[in-house]
């Protein structure tokens, strides 16, 4: 029987409304630097909003937005994957049996409820002129923090004690980052 890989789309969906079966089927055939777009891209339209909230109220240049957009995508495709790794040397000291790509692919694609509401967040910002970046792209980063302690869960055989103060920490790490960004 031939594998076959689940659709981009679908496994996008399925880390936001079902990230525990997608992690125990999609994230293991899903291709690791498809991962990494989709946090890439999630993170380019939320610094993206916020980079139009900014301008639309006058504290910043279009330059700005320009800036605000690729510093995103680069968090997304460059930190995203470092806190991943990170936390996989972490885990390995609690003999955790995933291997890195694993970790890494799954901390990326935790961001998709995040894609979901980049897009729906630049739609809102471009067509009704509303600033979008606290409603929809923070909305979306919190949304990440239940498919990340899923994945903790998992490196650690379902020990919570460790996986949600991790992920708690993740997402602090990450909304602080971006508070300072947006402070620039």
């Amino acid at each position: 029987m031939r594998k076959t890989n689940s659709p981009i789309f679908r496994t996008i969906i399925s880390m936001m409304i079902s990230p525990a079966a997608a992690l125990k089927t999609a994230v293991s055939g899903f291709p690791w630097f498809l991962s990494l777009a989709v946090s890439g891209l999630a993170f380019g339209m939320f610094f993206l909003q916020t980079g139009l909230d900014l301008y639309k109220t006058g504290q910043k240049g279009l330059g700005f937005v320009v800036l605000s957009g690729f510093s995103g995508v680069l968090y997304g495709v460059i930190f995203i994957p470092l806190v991943g790794g990170l936390v996989w040397v972490i885990l390995k000291l609690a003999k955790n049996d995933k291997d890195i790509k694993w970790s890494v692919s799954s901390f990326c694609l935790s961001y998709s409820g995040a894609l979901v509401y980049g897009i729906l967040g630049l739609i809102f910002s471009i067509v009704f002129a509303w600033k979008t970046s606290v409603a929809f792209g923070v909305t979306g980063v919190l949304w990440a923090t239940g498919p990340m302690i899923l994945a903790i869960r998992e490196m650690t055989e379902g020990n919570n004690k460790i996986s949600i103060p991790i992920a708690t920490v993740v997402g602090a790490v990450v909304l602080l980052s971006w508070s300072l960004f947006g402070q620039i």
